[in-house]
């Protein structure tokens, strides 16, 4: 095989592998473990481990580092007046500081990010998910940028919020998307996600597609130090992180609309 193809091989199966949906488990501080698949297979049960101090500390540390690099994303949304005002009517955000794309004729794409929501007229903490998916066609190149996907609607929160835990973003989630570099006045108002993106040439371009979306079950316990969190808690303002305020007073207040 040549180099390049072997290149592009590895780097695929990378992308998708971060885009892995199986959620380890995490002991929390009575020793109890919690499983974050609701999978009843023997076989996942004898090949998880609990994890270690040292384990949860380094993720805490990384979901720490993913927080503060969404901070960044959120300035430069911001200093886009358009986006900005966007950003100001969402409902909700899913911000991807580094989101991967590489293909070669198969694609790979994969990021990790974090999921925030007005309530109240207030933002919520982040809740961390996953991002990964796979596409197929005359395509060659590769790139990777910052990503966040604007939830315009309710029906967009609540598919982020309530539903399965692992989901494809495309027509069956009942979700319309469109990307920004393709936005108009009118349809900012008729799309539940509009996806923004820094990245340049054709991958900056592409519609987000097949791109499956999971909660990031691991990361959400060990940040907020509960290993029986759920989406809902974070969302709600039930649990909370000091840690997370910075990126919750960068955040835009509601723009309401024009009479």
């Amino acid at each position: 095989m040549p180099l390049p193809t072997r290149v592009s091989v590895l780097l695929i199966a990378l992308l998708i592998g971060s885009g892995a949906y199986a959620q380890s488990n995490y002991t929390g501080a009575s020793g109890s473990t919690t499983s974050a698949s609701s999978t009843s297979s023997s076989t996942s049960a004898r090949s998880s481990k609990p994890m270690s101090a040292q384990a949860a500390t380094d993720k805490t540390i990384a979901a720490q580092v993913r927080i503060d690099d969404a901070i960044v994303v959120v300035g430069k949304m911001k200093s886009d007046p358009k986006v900005g005002e966007l950003l100001g009517k969402a409902k909700g955000v899913v911000i991807v500081p580094h989101f991967t794309q590489a293909a070669l004729v198969f694609g790979g794409r994969g990021g990790a990010g974090v999921l925030l929501v007005r309530q109240h007229g207030h933002w919520s903490d982040p809740a961390f998910y996953k991002l990964g998916g796979g596409t197929f066609g005359a395509q060659i190149g590769g790139t990777s940028g910052a990503l966040a996907m604007l939830l315009m609607s309710d029906k967009a929160v609540e598919a982020f919020e309530n539903q399965a835990s692992t989901w494809s973003m495309t027509a069956t989630a009942g979700l319309t998307a469109r990307s920004y570099s393709r936005n108009t006045p009118e349809s900012g108002t008729l799309s539940d996600v509009i996806v923004w993106t820094d990245m340049n040439g054709y991958f900056g371009g592409a519609a987000i597609g097949a791109t499956k979306v999971s909660r990031d079950t691991s990361t959400n316990q060990v940040y907020y130090k509960n290993p029986d969190v759920t989406i809902q808690q974070i969302l709600s303002g039930a649990i909370t992180n000091p840690d997370a305020k910075l990126l919750v007073d960068v955040m835009p207040p509601e723009l309401m609309p024009k009479k």
